[in-house]
């Protein structure tokens, strides 16, 4: 009697059993015996709890060994209990008749196949993009589950860091569903993320600052090997909704990178969970922004050991300048441009002195004279007529953007228009629609702050001592350089008109900076923009001069 090789398969999942396998092969067993066939032991391979689609292909080692076995011609004939055992996806499939059509290899099936015999080919392709279309379906299937469990106020995922997962229970013992719930110890860690992040620091600095006193890093439970904090984990935790408050489906990273790889656009779906709420989201949107709109924030490897690094940028392609050892600030990517002769934009190099003498004036304008008074004279206007203007055209801009988003998605379902083309515009109109929903929240909260106390407080408060005392250099230059990107609409080097002159042009908020040093609620959000002028000479001692001019908006 003639020896037969077999091979089973589970996925681990839609309802599969552990036993399933045995199934499989008892079904192999029974056509070998009508078939006239031994089953070798040798030859019998079966891989557990892996997909048949193309990503599962290379983590089943059992199959791969069934194929070397097949191309060494150490085994001829191979019985399965359905195609889809084999393989679900197309192109495996074709590879696996080249094996019947080149080397002679024979596949039996519990349901029909034998490709011994004529017309076996139409039989495999039918049931082979059977098997692929029940992969569709499934996942059809499995979408809508999990979208209803998301609706009903359960979870889909493995706990983030911060959280622990416990299973709901019927009386009678079946599973309802998974919810999540706060993890203290670790919640405490991506709270203190958070506050240092918008004090200023820079994810390396976090995530070594986490190394050094050994705290437990996210993923340790999921992995035997030594996990450490990256400057990656830490702004992965920051960019996850969930600290706010607000699961998203399709918002992860990987989501996003696998649509974009299959050119399809993602459905976002929106779940409030103001149970798991860590932060409040003017701090979760501090720390990540998310389109225009949203408060300004810094880039996620931001920092450096000198206090202009990341602020200045070039008025020529808006590049942030490089300092080097000397405290000189060049624009590296103007810079690249003339020397391959790609244009001669560059300005040359400015000097962090020059920078701060520009910054120092402007703060000296803005807080005195007919600035502050112009200021003062905003946050009692404020007061009065409250925020019922900006909201007016938040509002209006929101019904814009919505009404984009319909047209974009109109545009989608022309069959005659691709409609990736569209995808990222897409993306970007619902991002600013978020911020700008964001921003009316903020000033619908904002307004029933805003107390003749308040506005008393702004207008009497000289920060200038405060700055001075910052731009001293007593504090770490990390929470300095925070304060000044939140005071800080803009600050480009525009000009280098001779040697020892450079000019700068700076916008800045002073309302958010009062807010920010009497702790009280944004009053006025608007900018001043000011060209400051910085000239000094050869001579020694350094003596600079400094001039400037208001730039109407």
């Amino acid at each position: 009697m003639s020896s037969a090789g077999a091979y089973g398969r589970h996925s681990g999942g839609n309802g599969q059993r552990d036993t399933s396998i045995e199934d499989q092969l008892r079904r192999c067993r029974q056509v070998a015996e009508r078939e006239g066939l031994t089953l070798d032991p040798n030859f019998v391979f079966s891989d557990e709890a892996i997909t048949g689609k193309a990503e599962g292909t290379v983590k089943r080692t059992q199959y791969r060994r069934l194929l070397d076995a097949l191309e060494a011609r150490e085994c001829s004939t191979v019985i399965v209990d359905e195609i889809s055992r084999l393989t679900r996806h197309v192109q495996e499939g074709g590879r696996l008749m080249d094996l019947v059509e080149n080397m002679g290899v024979r596949f039996l099936t519990n349901d029909g196949i034998d490709t011994h015999r004529d017309g076996w080919r139409s039989l495999w392709m039918v049931k082979l993009m059977a098997a692929n279309m029940e992969i569709e379906s499934t996942g059809s299937r499995t979408t809508r589950g999990m979208i209803g469990q998301l609706e009903r106020g359960y979870q889909i995922a493995q706990a983030p860091y911060g959280y622990r997962s416990s299973v709901d229970l019927s009386a009678t013992g079946k599973v309802l569903g998974t919810r999540w719930f706060i993890h203290e110890p670790e919640a405490e860690v991506v709270r203190r993320i958070y506050a240092l992040r918008y004090e200023g620091m820079s994810c390396p600095s976090i995530a070594e600052t986490f190394q050094r006193e050994g705290l437990v890093p996210p993923g340790n439970s999921r992995t035997h090997s030594q996990v450490r904090w990256r400057a990656a984990s830490v702004h992965r935790l920051m960019s996850n909704t969930v600290y706010r408050g607000l699961f998203v489906w399709n918002g992860s990273a990987f989501s996003r990178a696998k649509a974009r790889k299959k050119r399809k656009e993602l459905k976002l779906l929106s779940f409030q969970r103001p149970d798991l709420r860590l932060v409040p989201d003017e701090l979760w949107y501090a720390c990540f922004p998310q389109g225009d709109g949203t408060p300004r924030t810094y880039a996620p490897r931001g920092g450096g050991k000198h206090l202009f690094s990341g602020l200045v940028r070039c008025g020529t392609c808006n590049s942030l300048l490089s300092i080097g050892s000397s405290q000189g600030m060049h624009c590296p990517g103007c810079y690249q441009t003339k020397r391959v002769g790609a244009g001669d934009l560059y300005m040359g190099y400015t000097s962090v002195s020059a920078a701060r003498r520009a910054l120092e004036w402007a703060l000296e304008a803005i807080f005195t004279g007919e600035v502050r008074r112009e200021l003062n004279k905003r946050l009692a206007d404020k007061l009065h007529s409250g925020p019922a203007q900006e909201l007016e055209q938040l509002t209006n801009r929101l019904k814009d953007i919505e009404g984009n988003i319909d047209r974009i998605q109109g545009f989608m379902l022309n069959p005659n228009i691709d409609p990736t083309i569209w995808t990222k515009r897409l993306e970007e109109f619902s991002q600013s629609k978020q911020a700008c929903e964001h921003r009316l929240s903020q000033l619908r909260a904002s307004s029933r702050q805003l107390t003749p106390a308040t506005l008393q407080t702004q207008v009497q408060m000289d920060p200038l001592p405060v700055l001075h005392e910052l731009l001293s250099g007593e504090e770490e230059v990390y929470k300095v350089r925070a304060t000044l990107r939140r005071l800080l609409v803009s600050f480009k080097f525009v000009a280098k008109q001779s040697r020892y002159v450079s000019v700068f042009r700076l916008a800045l908020q002073p309302g958010i900076c009062l807010s920010e040093l009497s702790d009280t609620a944004v009053v006025d959000s608007s900018s001043f923009e000011f060209e400051v002028t910085c000239s000094t000479n050869a001579r020694r001692p350094v003596v600079w001069q400094v001039t400037g001019k208001s730039i109407e908006a």
